[in-house]
């Protein structure tokens, strides 16, 4: 059983490194002051992972981001170790149908993170498309299907996948006024 977690906005995950991403300087004279400020960093990242394990979260998706890293490299390593699986850069307008999916709610700081808040599909995993290889996240056995569907489209280049995306729209809004007529 997998419990999933959706991270709206990244409050929290990497606030530390944020920082260092912006033209800001910290000038450093002794090597005991770097160690301690990478004790730190590593402790404050630990403990947002443990307090995110501690839930009973064993799925993360991360929603994409504008910054370079949203979260970062000593982040994903504690979350791999305490066997998170982390799902980053999910666009803005999937979050909603996967919240509805997994019956997760959204959360945009590390005090969200609460039992109540969690979703649950029975397997997450990350599949190859036959033709591309391109990679897919496939989330199997929520608890309320029928409300959500995924639809790959595939295409030769951009203008047959576009024109795949317009057929398959048009066939759903045909389904749609049948259903409704009934």
């Amino acid at each position: 059983m997998c419990s999933v977690f959706v991270i709206e906005l990244q409050a929290d995950i990497a606030t530390r490194s944020r920082i260092s991403q912006m033209d800001n300087q910290i000038v450093v004279n002794d090597y005991r002051q770097m160690d301690k400020i990478l004790k730190e960093e590593r402790q404050y990242l630990l403990t947002l992972c443990k307090k995110i394990k501690k839930t009973g979260c064993n799925v993360l998706l991360i929603q994409k981001s504008i910054l370079r890293d949203a979260v970062n490299e000593l982040s994903l390593h504690f979350l791999a170790k305490l066997k998170i699986m982390v799902i980053k850069d999910v666009e803005r307008d999937e979050i909603e149908f996967i919240s509805k999916s997994t019956g997760c709610k959204p959360i945009a700081d590390i005090d969200g993170f609460t039992e109540d808040k969690l979703g649950y599909a029975d397997l997450v995993e990350e599949a190859q498309t036959k033709n591309d290889g391109a990679k897919v996240v496939k989330v199997t056995g929520v608890k309320n299907p029928g409300k959500t569907i995924s639809i790959i489209c595939t295409g030769a280049n951009g203008l047959v996948l576009e024109e795949s995306e317009r057929s398959l729209h048009d066939a759903l809004c045909v389904v749609r006024c049948l259903v409704k007529k009934r």
